[in-house]
């Protein structure tokens, strides 16, 4: 029996990319069911996209509920009818015509994994790699996430190799894990929330994979581009604080080894933009360390963040004593 899989492409104000996306999927070589699921975009795209796409279900929220929040309305829906397999794609994407072929033929000869996305590559840029493989919080790494090349092979079955995060840009997961670990974390909204999903995946037993072929072409943070770096770096900041709390248990890596990794990362963050002139940027990273003191989450909400003037003098006291 062929398995039912649902892809779930989610837009925000995006409509053109969206277009491109779906126009995109109606050339698959394996059918599959398509949940289009607009977060509250200006101008409501659902009439467009219906006469355009008659074939895709659309679904539109009420609000902007995020990455987390979007996929998850369209993973309910999927699952409701029935879905053996929910593919999560990025709306700014354009996808390979045999790529549910390849998935499905992964997950076929691979049991084991939970969760199995392809290589990415950049659309404008389409031989080189934007994401594979990735390694979270390992020891001596002066980040978090560490790259794990994945040499690229086709391979009959597919080849797949282990990972601790597959990309939220695509992601195959099979139904049987959303039954065991629940959805996406509404707690994040944006940033990080894919990788929460995968570590959840993998300390629930199942494996994450990334198929060594390069399927998905990305044109990489439209979202962001149209809204502004502020909330990238908000969220980054806040959002890492939170994936840590979760995650930090079998790493390798120490509470406190973690945390004052994550001190000068967001400094790191907060120098880059004040240099490049991105005064509200840096200021979001200083909310984003605020808020993840506070243990805030969701959606960000408008307030005054007493610590942040503090926190912004004793970083521009370390760039005055690091320019000597």
């Amino acid at each position: 029996m062929t398995p039912n899989v649902w892809i779930v492409p989610v837009n925000y104000n995006g409509t053109d990319d969206t277009q491109k996306c779906l126009r995109s999927l109606a050339g698959l070589s394996t059918p599959a069911n398509v949940v289009l699921v607009d977060n509250a975009s200006h101008p409501d795209p659902t009439p467009a996209l219906a006469s355009e796409f008659p074939w895709v279900h659309v679904v539109r929220n009420a609000e902007n509920l995020g990455w987390s929040g979007g996929n998850n309305t369209g993973i309910r829906y999927a699952l409701d009818r029935g879905a053996d397999f929910v593919m999560l794609l990025n709306n700014d994407t354009t996808v390979a015509p045999d790529i549910v072929e390849r998935l499905l033929s992964a997950f076929q000869a691979h049991p084991q994994f939970g969760v199995i996305g392809p290589v990415i590559r950049y659309m404008d840029e389409p031989d080189v790699v934007m994401t594979d493989g990735v390694t979270f919080n390992p020891p001596r790494f002066p980040g978090f996430f560490q790259r794990k090349i994945v040499p690229e092979r086709r391979a009959d079955p597919p080849a797949v190799d282990e990972t601790d995060i597959v990309n939220g840009c695509c992601m195959m997961v099979r139904a049987d894990v959303f039954q065991r670990i629940g959805l996406i974390d509404d707690h994040f909204f944006l940033i990080h929330e894919e990788a929460d999903f995968c570590l959840r995946v993998k300390e629930a037993g199942f494996g994450c994979g990334v198929l060594a072929e390069p399927l998905v072409w990305h044109k990489g943070s439209t979202a962001f581009k149209r809204a502004g770096k502020k909330w990238q770096r908000y969220y980054d900041t806040r959002n890492l604080s939170l994936l840590l709390r979760k995650h930090r248990v079998g790493s390798g890596r120490g509470l406190l080894s973690a945390y004052t990794t994550y001190l000068r990362y967001a400094y790191h963050r907060y120098c880059h933009e004040r240099e490049a002139a991105q005064r509200d940027a840096a200021d979001a990273v200083l909310e984003g360390l605020i808020d993840a003191a506070a243990r805030r989450t969701g959606p960000y909400r408008a307030r005054n963040r007493w610590g942040v003037p503090v926190l912004r003098g004793a970083f521009e006291l370390g760039r005055r004593l690091k320019r000597g």
